[in-house]
């Protein structure tokens, strides 16, 4: 994606910290920011607001199809990739009179310090596959709803309500993103991506300031996925809590089969993930008693020869015992072997055999391993990959934004000019995390060109050009 940006030469604020984005640690006030988003998200008693966004959607609907558009090109959809010059600022004004009672709830998030829904996930002893995120969906609405709160800003050159407002919005982004959950985080990536096609809008205004330092002074990461991350490692032995029982200590046959009988219930979210049959509890019983004879060869070789266990330890094992116990310490391997690299940076990874190949690799030791192996093979954490390659695309975006406000400073000091290079900047421009190095720039006759390492899907080239 290509962006045309006309940039006006701003220097360093004074003082240097003027301008802040996401409160500082100091002014950031205690409390649970997610009791302000729910309030923000849902309308409580408000019956009226309620009724009139609703019959607003219904007659865009219609509009639209008697239009023939698709719900990208109607009302208010259309509007979030319009820019503020653009924007039908007394419609849009009015559209968001629905909803201005969110704004103090919205301040009043940004401000706090933690996110936190309770969710006690050690606690819950239902389906975990199953569990349901309604608010999260809820609040991308509430990011659209502040982004058009913004260009409205920027439209009438309410510059300082601007700032707020995209401060609001990465606060939401990062808030959200700290969730519980890997797919909060990709919600939070999404609204920090909005925030950020915001700012290339802000930075482009005649009286933006520089942003500089505000940038600079953001957390890094912005989207902290530390605690979705430990879920999600976890999240086989939260769905399957009878896990931790799998261990060395031999039981009777007895106890297996009781076993079974409490495992089969837990099964049914998975029932597509360990190809079982669907909606017979009898059939899935029966699946599940032929695997395990099947597997028992291949899993006591495996005890044997990988995990070192004594050879007349396993003989004393039933057989579904050999079985399962095989089966989670291949898991836990190669649940390890993906989330470990979840603690580097994207830079030291994403080029690295190990860490490309990892899937390639857990595949062919799974085959390699035999049958036991089989329900883990058609289970791995690669998502968390994927979210990982997310997380490294909102911090690049927050990189381009911080070089975009030091090369207006660079401009502000030299006649209106582009730097030459990103080495000359009076400032230190920022580095891309897919590489490790500074973004890619190029000094052209009357323009620059500014971008990152590519990665599909996520290529931003931005050509930047001072206004005259």
């Amino acid at each position: 994606m290509t962006k045309q940006l006309v940039l006006h030469p701003a220097a360093e604020p004074q003082p240097a910290l003027k301008y802040h984005l996401i409160p500082r640690g100091f002014d950031a006030m205690p409390g649970n920011a997610a009791l302000y988003y729910l309030k923000a998200a849902g309308f409580l008693e408000q019956q009226g607001p309620r009724h009139s966004l609703s019959e607003f959607f219904s007659n865009a609907v219609k509009q639209a199809e008697a239009e023939g558009k698709t719900r990208d090109e109607m009302r208010p959809y259309v509007w979030l990739s319009t820019a503020p010059n653009d924007l039908p600022i007394d419609e849009v004004k009015a559209y968001l009179k629905f909803t201005n009672f969110q704004t103090g709830f919205l301040r009043e998030a940004a401000s706090r310090r933690h996110f936190d829904l309770n969710r006690n996930l050690k606690l819950i002893d239902d389906d975990m596959f199953g569990y349901l995120l309604p608010e999260i969906q809820n609040f991308r609405e509430l990011a659209r709803n502040q982004s058009l709160r913004c260009r409205v800003a920027i439209a009438e050159g309410r510059v300082d309500d601007a700032i707020e407002i995209l401060g609001q919005l990465f606060a939401m982004a990062r808030h959200i993103g700290s969730d519980d959950f890997l797919v909060s985080s990709l919600v939070g990536n999404s609204i920090a991506s909005i925030a950020w096609n915001d700012a290339l809008y802000l930075l482009q205004h005649a009286q933006a300031p520089n942003l500089y330092w505000a940038f600079a002074a953001m957390p890094t990461p912005l989207i902290d996925m530390e605690q979705a991350f430990d879920v999600e490692r976890e999240f086989m032995h939260l769905q399957l809590k009878m896990l931790a029982e799998i261990d060395e200590t031999p039981r009777s046959a007895g106890y297996w089969k009781d076993f079974v009988d409490r495992l089969l219930p837990k099964l049914r979210s998975l029932e597509v993930e360990f190809n079982l049959p669907t909606g017979d509890p009898n059939a899935i019983r029966a699946t599940i008693e032929k695997f395990i004879l099947d597997a028992y060869p291949s899993a006591k070789k495996y005890l044997v020869d990988e995990q070192k266990l004594k050879p007349e330890q396993v003989e004393k094992y039933p057989t579904a015992q050999a079985v399962f116990l095989a089966m989670v310490r291949f898991l836990d391997r190669w649940r390890d072997e993906y989330y470990k690299w979840t603690t580097l940076p994207y830079w030291q990874i994403r080029t690295n055999p190990a860490f490309v190949e990892l899937e390639k690799r857990m595949q062919t030791e799974a085959q390699s391993a035999g049958l036991f192996a089989k329900p883990v093979q058609s289970w791995s954490p690669s998502f968390s990959v994927a979210v990982k390659n997310a997380q490294a695309g909102c911090e690049r975006n927050i990189a381009m934004l911080r070089t975009i406000e030091a090369i207006r400073m660079y401009a502000a000091a030299h006649d209106s000019e582009l730097p030459p290079s990103l080495e000359v900047l009076d400032v230190p421009a920022a580095v891309d995390p897919f590489t490790g190095n500074l973004l890619q720039y190029e000094r052209k006759d009357d323009h620059a060109v500014l971008k990152g390492f590519p990665v599909p899907g996520m290529q931003h080239q931005l050509i930047l050009r001072i206004a005259k």
